[in-house]
């Protein structure tokens, strides 16, 4: 292993071994009384919204003990469509915002300092009752804005996914806008947002398991592409991928 390597190392581990002590030796944003970032994302002008239902009348309840036990990571599905009523659940049950007030989010996962760093996207591929396209979850309203549904879309999510598509028939994505949990927690925030991404994971392949279904938890995509295919990069950037399909 060379020395640029064994630099790297230590340092990405070090984001995860922050010693919190050291932030009461200066000011954060937040305390610096500095411009609080936004919340949530929210639809552009002029854009398709669609409102999502809260109740779930076809969905059959499974015990915790019953999706711990069934829980595997899926890689393979059967070319069926899933229901907008099972793809509106995965979204209510991993990513909703429950109550909130100036600053503090309170979401169905933890999140570091209630300070929501974390937004939705979802590819709907294989969806009855949802047109094929790219989708930002509006988390606060529980809605979906259409982003992209341009020809070629399909290939180029596979792309992003590292070949990984699969035939899929959903795709969640889960970014980090990483100053929303920077103003309050400034250099101890990165380790909080990483484990975010996992806490919606979990809650989304549990879910998954309720509908008969199953997830596949991406780490191995490509940065830039998935990146570009959101339409972000820089001050947000994707965390995690998720594919999910019926057994």
């Amino acid at each position: 292993m060379d020395d640029f390597v064994k630099e790297e190392i230590k340092r990405n581990r070090k984001a995860i071994k922050e010693d919190w002590r050291e932030l009461r030796n200066f000011k954060t944003d937040r305390q610096l009384d500095l411009p609080r970032p936004e919340m949530f994302k929210q639809p552009l002008q002029g854009s398709i919204v669609i409102d999502l239902d809260k109740e779930f009348p076809n969905v059959v309840q499974k015990t915790l003990t019953e999706v711990i036990a069934s829980r595997r990571s899926l890689r393979k599905y059967k070319d069926i469509n899933l229901s907008k009523e099972e793809v509106t659940y995965l979204l209510w049950e991993t990513s909703r915002v429950d109550s909130y007030k100036e600053g503090v989010t309170f979401r169905t996962i933890p999140t570091g300092g209630a300070t929501n760093s974390m937004e939705t996207y979802v590819y709907l591929n294989k969806v009855e009752g949802l047109e094929k396209g790219l989708y930002l979850y509006v988390q606060d309203k529980h809605q979906l804005t259409l982003l992209d549904d341009s020809k070629g879309l399909e290939e180029k999510v596979n792309n992003a996914l590292y070949g990984q598509l699969r035939g899929a028939a959903v795709v969640f994505f889960f970014t980090a806008t990483p100053y929303r949990t920077e103003y309050k927690y400034s250099f101890a925030s990165h380790k909080m947002i990483a484990m975010e991404a996992g806490h919606a994971c979990q809650n989304l392949s549990l879910a998954t398991e309720v509908i008969d279904s199953g997830a596949c938890a991406l780490a191995a995509y490509i940065q830039e592409y998935c990146d570009n295919l959101l339409g972000i990069g820089e001050e947000e950037f994707v965390t995690y991928a998720v594919t999910i399909g019926k057994r």
